[in-house]
């Protein structure tokens, strides 16, 4: 260890005070001054201090020099007259003993310093290791982030752009992901000039994992069957299940399943063809403002190969309002005991029903911006709006 010795003139340190050094393996530097050891200090590689406090005590370069001690954490023995003016810091390495101290005592304070050097050289050490560590783990965490940033926005883009019609439907919707991605995912597509396309699916959970889910989704629905030169308009019975096929094609743990509604809207007679799979039952708002839910029945996607999912029909008028969403939906809409009330979602739809599509979503969003936690949602949310338009 390396250990500075500071004695003002005409005051020395204790006689034997650096054969002690000498005979348990320390080596020192003098300092004449308190000028001269806060630059050795500050300079050199000093593990400790022995110090004659000068007389009197308040001399300005003592103070800093001490101060310098503790800051940067060497520990130190002060000789001086009054031990009682030490520093009253218990986190402080600075020890004031007697000027008289003998060196028997001198000998043990040393020995007390040289154990405790080690322990604090060591956790210092530690400190180091885990600021370089939190140092990487701040680039991972913002590399991921990064990432996943760009994961959303890809995501997004492979959603449809509904700012213009389809045909005589106009369509909106809301997409609000609970992280950076969604295990949510819909799309409105023509099928041919008579019919278009819609899904909304959800995978569970939501995440990375549950967003890749949602992109085989998307490969795997195809809304018609090609032959030769002719097509066959695949209805939602047929398209469920062979999306449900090619899910349990994949061996996806059965924790990993997704529940789904598709349609398919025929834009000359506007009848709804619709197949669910354990997915919220679509919602009906009647150009006379009733809403209903168009009941269906269809078990989760994913799980067993082979399902049949039951295509049901209704028949659409212009002013006519349908409302496809996921579950994460139903958060904005519970009762005190934390249940979906549908009631009161009945009610907020029938409350709209006279606007149109984009103001509809414009007013469920801020109903999900008014919920508690809507900065912190549990889950994804999408709600897809199509209206019927009426003729010119």
């Amino acid at each position: 260890m390396q250990v500075l010795l500071v004695s003002p003139p005409g005051q020395p340190l204790p006689e034997g005070a650096s054969d002690l050094l000498k005979e348990i393996g320390w080596s020192s530097v003098h300092a004449g001054d308190f000028e001269h050891a806060i630059e050795a200090a500050q300079k050199g590689n000093i593990d400790a201090a022995i110090v004659n406090e000068p007389r009197p005590p308040e001399g300005a370069s003592f103070h800093s020099f001490v101060r310098l001690l503790d800051a940067k954490r060497i520990a130190a023995v002060v000789l001086a007259d009054d031990p009682q003016r030490g520093p009253d810091d218990g986190h402080s390495l600075v020890e004031v003993v007697r000027r008289d101290i003998s060196l028997a005592e001198l000998r043990g304070r040393l020995a007390m310093i040289e154990r405790y050097h080690t322990l604090l050289a060591r956790l210092e050490q530690e400190l180091r290791n885990m600021e370089r560590l939190s140092k990487r783990l701040n680039e991972h965490f913002n590399e991921i982030d990064q990432e996943m940033r760009l994961a959303g926005r890809l995501q997004r883009d492979f959603l449809p752009d509904l700012r213009k019609p389809y045909g005589n439907l106009q369509f909106s919707s809301v997409y609000r992901p609970a992280t950076w991605v969604s295990g949510d995912m819909f799309d409105v597509f023509r099928v041919d000039e008579d019919h278009t396309g819609v899904y909304v699916a959800d995978a569970v959970g939501h995440g990375m994992a549950a967003s890749l889910l949602t992109m085989f989704i998307k490969r795997a629905i195809t809304p018609k069957r090609i032959e030769n030169d002719r097509y066959t308009v695949l209805n939602p019975s047929e398209i469920m299940a062979a999306l449900n096929d090619a899910l349990t094609d994949q061996a996806l743990p059965n924790c990993q399943f997704v529940t789904a509604c598709y349609a398919l809207i025929n834009h000359r007679t506007l009848k709804l063809q619709y197949a669910r799979g354990g997915h919220p039952y679509p919602l009906l708002v009647t150009s006379g403002g009733v809403v209903s839910e168009l009941k269906s029945s269809g078990g989760l996607l994913g799980l067993f190969k082979g399902e049949e999912f039951a295509t049901y029909e209704t028949q659409l008028e212009p002013g006519d309002k349908l409302l496809f969403y996921t579950d994460g939906v139903e958060l904005a809409f519970q009762a005190e005991n934390a249940t979906f009330d549908f009631e009161a979602y009945q009610k907020f739809f029938e409350s709209v029903a006279h606007l149109g599509i984009e103001q509809v979503m414009r007013a469920v969003d801020a109903q999900l911006d008014g919920e508690a936690g809507s900065l912190n949602p549990r889950d994804d949310v999408t709600i897809l709006g199509c209206e019927v338009l009426r003729p010119d």
